[in-house]
């Protein structure tokens, strides 16, 4: 059975079909082009022909069978979806949910190792994505996905300038959510609030122009994007402790990878492990970042497979 797949989050929704566990050619939309779901998928249809089934990554949570975006405002129905565009079955799930059912077939070409570790054999693992917002699930080998909405919890300073910049954000919105700082917009968020912190007057600049002045050696960009890749890391490590994740934590998502090469390692892995009794713990786990193209289409074409 052909099945129309979709990897839907709040900036872009990518589109292939599905059988036998690969996908095919990927038909790439803006969220914004389309004003709703079923006229983006109207549109893929057409570019990649029919198929009798679909299964749909959304980000944002799954309630019912029906769906909405969290940073965007798409809405699905799953039954009606399926109806109009008449198809045997639509479902959808979890955008964080896909990407962990992909984590059985990566390949070692398909990941960069940051911390070796050593994985514990059938121990759950955690994905974590920051890009439009900051997605995290988990995966128990030989049960499946566990979603979650674990990248709006409340963001926890650990040194005094995150403090400094949890309060400056505070004054501004009031509660301050892990995603508010660990996302596409949050790394503009913090390159904002440092520029003021620091009494520098910067122009305002998108993620894209926050990385290659970091690169030219801007020091408000670079001090932006250390900040993010620390407090990324001491995000992985709370969810790896959450989730008992001793198999393996893996990055994923549009910033991570676009930052790969700016963030400072060895200060993503202090942060991951800054636990005094629980370091050695956190020392064992395998991190990981994910550099297969699309992950997400990947895990829904195995969760097609298997449906």
């Amino acid at each position: 059975m052909t099945t129309l797949i979709g990897d839907i989050g709040g900036t872009q929704a990518r589109f292939a079909l599905a059988e036998g566990g690969r996908f095919g050619a990927v038909v790439t939309q803006r969220v914004a082009d389309h004003p709703t779901a079923l006229d983006a998928m109207r549109a893929a249809r057409a570019r990649l022909g029919p198929a009798e089934s679909a299964i749909l990554a959304i980000a944002g949570p799954i309630e019912g069978q029906r769906a909405r975006l969290t940073n965007g405002t798409w809405a699905f129905d799953a039954a009606a979806l399926a109806a109009t565009l008449g198809l045997a079955s639509l479902r959808l799930v979890n955008d964080l949910e896909a990407m962990a059912c992909a984590l059985p077939a990566l390949s070692a070409a398909d990941v960069e190792s940051w911390q070796a570790g050593v994985a514990a054999p059938e121990a759950p693992q955690a994905i974590i994505a920051p890009g439009t917002g900051l997605g995290v699930a988990g995966f128990l080998p030989g049960h499946g996905a566990l979603p979650t909405e674990a990248g709006h919890i409340g963001f926890a300073p650990r040194d005094a300038t995150e403090a400094a910049l949890l309060a400056w954000l505070q004054a501004r919105q009031g509660a301050v959510s892990a995603e508010d700082f660990l996302s596409g917009i949050g790394l503009v968020t913090l390159h904002d609030g440092l520029a003021e912190l620091r009494g520098v007057a910067l122009p305002r600049r998108d993620g894209a122009e926050i990385s290659a002045a970091a690169e030219a050696g801007c020091p408000v960009a670079r001090e932006a994007v250390a900040v993010f890749g620390q407090a990324l890391g001491g995000f992985c490590g709370d969810v790896a402790l959450s989730l008992g994740a001793r198999g393996g934590v893996y990055l994923a998502g549009g910033v991570a990878q676009a930052l790969a090469g700016l963030l400072p390692r060895a200060g993503f892995l202090e942060r991951f492990q800054e636990r005094p009794r629980m370091r050695g713990y956190l020392a064992r786990i395998p991190v990981r970042l994910i550099r297969h193209p699309q992950p997400g289409l990947l895990g829904l074409a195995q969760f097609a497979l298997k449906s």
